[in-house]
């Protein structure tokens, strides 16, 4: 169980989180679709107890997870296969070691492919996975909604962002998360960063269709938060206008998936 006071319980409880933003330091690193450490921060208090030490990453990106984690005195590893994200994310924690200048728990940065995670991590070991997947090939494509520019993440070939049909970028996102289940201890919690996409006239439910597929390989849902970023977006359109009604989102899906025990 973790150690949250009752009103800080209360507090997080709240379905809608709005009152969680990057710093400014976050927002200079460029990355196309991090988390803030924050983030992370409270999700390590919510759902680690003070006895489980063992946190994952598979798109570790700029290593919020990993920073978060080792604040918080747990050992970690984060899977990335971007060169230049793993160069920025070592150097935030080499930047961290210096600001606590003290022993802080290993932060392994595996530069890596995520399906290779089980040459590196033992079955049944891990006590939580926090990650944001890639958005599909979204990021490669100008934001409609504040015509914030493309931001593309990596032209690696094994980049799932790269994939262009968006079932098999589901299946090999399925593929990464199979190898994450294995690694999962029985009851572990999976919490996975997602925002749905459209492309033109054709909505993606990412947040309903990776919820289906993880289910077929031993998760089950367990809840969901709402991740209120409408303070990021300050040059808000009309979408659509004035022909078609569209929906400008200002928010991701923290989705709480769970190992099952039996399996």
């Amino acid at each position: 169980m973790n150690e949250l006071d009752g009103k800080t319980w209360l507090q997080y409880s709240i379905s809608v989180w709005d009152n969680i933003q990057k710093t400014g330091s976050e927002n200079k690193l460029d990355h196309p679709a991090m988390f803030p450490v924050e983030l992370v921060r409270r999700l390590l208090r919510i759902f680690l107890s003070k006895e489980q030490r063992v946190v994952l990453d598979p798109f570790v990106g700029t290593g919020s997870t990993l920073l978060a984690a080792r604040e918080l005195g747990k050992l970690s590893y984060g899977f990335e296969i971007s060169k230049e994200y793993v160069e920025k994310a070592r150097k935030r924690l080499a930047e961290q070691q210096n600001l606590f200048k003290k022993d802080l728990p290993p932060a392994h940065i595996i530069h890596d492919d995520a399906l290779n995670l089980d040459k590196y991590i033992e079955q049944e070991s891990v006590d939580i996975c926090i990650t944001s997947p890639p958005y599909w090939n979204i990021l490669s494509r100008k934001r409609t909604a504040d015509y914030k520019e493309i931001r593309d993440y990596d032209q690696n070939e094994r980049n799932l962002g790269n994939i262009q049909e968006y079932g098999k970028f589901l299946k090999a996102l399925q593929r990464v998360f199979r190898k994450v289940h294995a690694v999962l201890k029985k009851n572990a919690y999976c919490i996975v960063v997602v925002m749905d996409i459209r492309k033109r006239d054709r909505f993606y439910p990412y947040h309903m269709d990776l919820t289906l597929s993880l289910q077929e390989i031993g998760f089950y849902l367990d809840d969901i938060i709402i991740w209120n970023r409408k303070h990021e977006y300050n040059n808000l359109r009309p979408l659509g206008y004035p022909s078609v009604f569209r929906v400008n989102k200002v928010h991701e899906f923290i989705l709480i998936f769970k190992k099952r025990s039996g399996k």
